[in-house]
């Protein structure tokens, strides 16, 4: 084995004896320009590739590797789509809640800093990109910020990188997203249910809106609920992690949002108001039944149009998303529960990203 250093056309070089080869040919590594480059750095090269030899390690090869995986793609794009795709494995998410939640990065966090090397990226680039994303859609904004935080996790645990720059995000002051779903303040709470009393639209959507404030539960798992589930004598209603789907109607599968089953505690009001329902929809299993044909469920337009009709702005005044978040302050509020027990009944998993998003004025 002998290792030299040469000197020629300006560039410092180092040259060994490829003992792997039968014919003994000499490899010839190129260090770096002359005189940039001194010669202790070659001698210092030197000593590395013949450690490497010695080993049994090829130093050109070992170079040409180490070339190759710089020059992956580890794109904070690549590592996102990586990272969701273990992500839904765990969760799970089904096909169509993993494209969704893709959507969000494609639409807002890509085109801005997805082609940037994730080792690259720093705190600067991250507040920029989620304070642009925010003029735009907060309530995106803090689901991106979120996670990043878990993306970045990712990217350490792999080694991609060593520090999880998406942390010094939490503190970030991005404001409440509670703007997108807009709730009425608490005081207003007495003329909303007055409203909905006095509705002139259909007797149905109104039961369903006033029940709507005495569960808080999202809208599909609302509107296609089935009488199966909910028991009238014990007082409780049980959310199926899935529902059966019903005549092809897109999402009528859906059931707790968060995969798993969610108990609803009935109050005699709401126990009243699922009385009323019950003889308004006859014999159907379907518990908001459409009023058009009797098979299909409520619309998903229905409640904000009731609300339209009623002169609410549902832009920036209340939406039926609003319902939960005029609860989740009432429920605080009052001081009678403790916090993880309320973000249990509100059916928040992961409760530290979302419960700023649920509390209103």
């Amino acid at each position: 084995m002998d290792c030299i250093c040469e000197l020629g056309s300006q560039v410092l070089k180092l040259g060994f004896s490829n003992t792997k080869n039968k014919q003994n040919s000499r490899v010839v590594i190129t260090i770096r320009n002359y005189p940039q480059c001194k010669l202790a750095l070659a001698r210092e090269k030197r000593r590395e590739y013949l450690t490497l030899q010695a080993e049994g390690i090829d130093p050109k090869e070992y170079l040409e590797s180490l070339q190759e995986q710089s020059s992956q793609d580890y794109s904070l794009e690549t590592i996102t789509r990586a990272w969701l795709d273990k992500y839904a494995i765990k969760k799970p998410l089904d096909d169509q809640t993993k494209k969704k939640r893709l959507r969000k990065f494609e639409n807002h966090l890509f085109p801005r800093i997805g082609n940037l090397k994730i080792a690259d990226i720093r705190p600067k680039d991250l507040r920029l990109a989620l304070n642009q994303i925010y003029e735009k859609s907060a309530d995106n904004a803090q689901r991106i910020r979120a996670d990043l935080i878990l993306i970045f996790s990712y990217a350490v645990q792999y080694g991609y990188i060593e520090i999880n720059h998406a942390r010094e995000m939490e503190s970030l002051d991005l404001s409440s997203p509670k703007n997108n779903r807009p709730a009425l303040p608490l005081q207003r709470l007495p003329d909303l249910i007055r409203g909905i009393k006095e509705d002139t639209g259909n007797e149905l959507t109104k039961l369903c809106l006033e029940l709507g404030l005495h569960i808080f539960i999202r809208s599909s798992e609302l509107r296609f609920a089935r009488w199966n589930e909910i028991d009238l004598i014990k007082q409780h209603w049980t959310l199926p992690a899935k529902r059966n789907q019903v005549n092809g109607i897109k999402h009528s599968d859906r059931g707790a949002k968060m995969k798993e089953p969610h108990i609803v505690p009935l109050s005699d009001q709401a126990v009243e108001l699922l009385h009323k329902v019950k003889k308004l929809g006859s014999s159907s299993e379907l518990v908001f039944p459409s009023s058009y044909n009797g098979t299909a469920f409520l619309s998903e337009n229905t409640f904000n149009t009731a609300l339209r009709r009623m002169g609410y702005d549902t832009q920036k005044e209340i939406c039926f998303h609003g319902f939960r978040a005029m609860a989740r302050s009432a429920l605080g509020e009052c001081g009678l529960f403790q916090r993880d027990a309320i973000e249990k009944q509100m059916s928040h998993q992961e409760r530290n990203d979302v419960v700023g998003a649920y509390a209103c004025c």
